[in-house]
């Protein structure tokens, strides 16, 4: 199969050229589908296996599982094949097989995604006639539905793609074959109306299933609000898995974030070392997301992606010091769980609210100490030739780049300062850890479990944040295109998680927001009830 020029194949020029990049991302990428294969077949295996396939809503997950070990197997072989490979070369054939199938299999899953919707509205709206509705042969249709709805999609994207011509550059700025892509290197000025018929057609898809979606969870909860507490509580909790789903995509950073910090702040929780420090901690998620993540947004909805020289300095110093005070919240965390855990006698004397105070101090003066040196860097650069900063925010290792001086002694400079204190920090969080798991031997089973699941949240979030942090800035003052990557760890995704990560395996968190909302919610509704009653 050869396409209407003379191209017979492409080169996907993937993520990165550097060898010793590609291997990491190799073995990342190795762990992630190795994980994300057994996880699947486990799923599916368990309820194929058990009386749960009888179910509806574990026979359209049974079929997800599927449809997530067929999508991702559309891809990622491909990609980790490449990164062990000099030449990032496909077929056109395949190129068109990948654009089928990409499309196809994320088609049928994001409309079983949907079935799944419409079971849980059935059985929370109409549980009398859930059975009957959602009947197997009901069931069977809507898979078939959404297998049928998947080829509807995918076909026109594989006539589309097909029916580009390619004489000239086969370099595709990606690593898999997509149709925007290849729009760019089509030897035709015609795309436009493609490009359109692309938009009608996957932006459509995923804008009317987003909206059935949000549609169906709003009338479930309209429904839920003539049942009981406990009542609200178990239908909610039937929906938990599909909407956690449904939220790593629309997840709203800031209002989670803010959610916890008054969850917090009007409970007793406040009162709690943990959950102070942890008040703390979002108000700096939002603080620090919120110095990149506006501009980077809008700049994704302009042609020119431009910064005044003082809005992007004043960037340099809010990144990293609102993202230092962070690193030092987290440490000041790690040491409140070593007093918890290795001296919980003395706990409440050693970690009173003076010292509380003090920490976060400690933690607000680190972050000027730390910040301050690089805004000074980045001030006294100069900028006299190329202003084009390879990133999404500015920063000073991408402001080296573009400065018409000899930045040597700055860079080192930068890794003395942005490095020793990621690595000081994680080394001291590792410490505290280490010494937390050998206090632990003399506990006793229980004790370790309860000891240490006060500590998992932590230890996810100090992960997340620090690894990617530290391969950023403890190495040679270099830029390289992944670092755009590595950075959306540290200044977006590690902030996003953290209200999941510390709210949905914490029952006292839990029961605090439910308490602080639903007690605010009982106290409006009887406020209006005695107006009602006194007019």
């Amino acid at each position: 199969m050869e396409s209407q020029g003379n191209i017979s194949e492409f080169i996907l020029l993937g993520f990165s050229y550097d060898s010793n990049t590609q291997l990491s991302f190799c073995v990342l990428f190795l762990f992630c589908y190795i994980s994300l294969l057994v996880g699947n077949l486990v799923i599916l295996l368990s309820i194929r296996c058990s009386t749960l396939f009888q179910q509806p809503m574990y026979y359209f997950l049974s079929h997800l599982s599927s449809m997530d070990i067929c999508y991702t197997s559309s891809v990622t072989p491909k990609l980790i094949g490449d990164l062990l490979v000099e030449k990032k070369s496909i077929s056109y054939g395949n190129c068109m097989l990948q654009v089928f199938t990409v499309h196809f299999f994320g088609g049928i899953e994001v409309f079983i995604l949907t079935a799944m919707a419409f079971d849980r509205y059935v059985a929370i709206c109409k549980p009398l006639h859930y059975m009957i509705i959602m009947n197997r042969t009901r069931c069977h249709l809507l898979v078939l539905a959404a297998w049928a709805g998947g080829a509807a999609h995918a076909f026109p994207q594989l006539l589309m793609a097909i029916s580009l011509p390619f004489c000239g550059p086969n370099e595709i700025d990606h690593y898999f074959c997509d149709v925007f892509p290849l729009l760019k290197v089509a030897c035709t000025d015609d795309t436009y109306i493609i490009g359109v018929l692309v938009v009608a057609n996957s932006g459509m898809v995923a804008l009317v299933t987003f909206v059935v979606l949000v549609g169906s969870y709003v009338i479930i909860l309209f429904t839920l609000r003539n049942h009981s507490a406990e009542g609200r509580r178990k239908a909610l909790s039937t929906c938990g898995s599909h909407v956690t789903n449904l939220l790593f995509y629309t997840i709203a950073l800031f209002i989670s974030n803010l959610v916890i910090l008054l969850s917090i702040r009007c409970s007793t929780l406040f009162q709690q070392p943990m959950y102070y420090f942890l008040s703390h901690l979002s108000s700096m998620d939002i603080c620090y997301t919120s110095s990149v993540t506006p501009k980077l947004i809008g700049d994704l909805l302009v042609e020119k992606k431009s910064i005044s020289r003082g809005n992007c300095m004043l960037q340099v110093f809010t990144v990293h010091f609102f993202g230092s005070i962070e690193v030092f919240i987290l440490t000041a965390m790690a040491f409140d769980r070593y007093v918890a855990i290795c001296k919980p006698l003395h706990y409440m004397i050693i970690m009173n609210r003076t010292r509380c105070h003090l920490l976060v101090l400690a933690a607000w003066a680190g972050g000027a100490v730390h910040s301050f040196p690089q805004l000074f860097m980045a001030i006294s650069l100069p900028f006299c030739g190329p202003n084009e900063i390879d990133h999404y925010f500015c920063d000073v290792f991408p402001l080296l780049k573009v400065a018409c001086t000899d930045t040597y002694i700055i860079g080192v400079l930068l890794v003395a300062n942005s490095g020793m204190v990621a690595l000081v920090t994680f080394l001291v969080l590792v410490v505290s850890y280490v010494i937390i798991l050998f206090t632990l031997r003399n506990h006793s089973a229980e004790g370790r479990r309860k000891a240490l699941s006060t500590c998992g949240s932590h230890v996810t979030v100090v992960l997340l944040f620090f690894a990617p942090a530290i391969f950023i800035y403890l190495r040679p003052p270099t830029t390289f295109p992944e670092d755009k990557i590595f950075a959306l760890f540290y200044t977006i995704i590690a902030p996003m998680f953290n209200p999941l990560i510390y709210t949905l395996r914490n029952t006292e968190m839990k029961n605090a927001m439910r308490k602080v909302w639903c007690q605010n919610n009982f106290q409006k509704k009887h406020a209006i009830n005695f107006k009602k009653t006194n007019s």
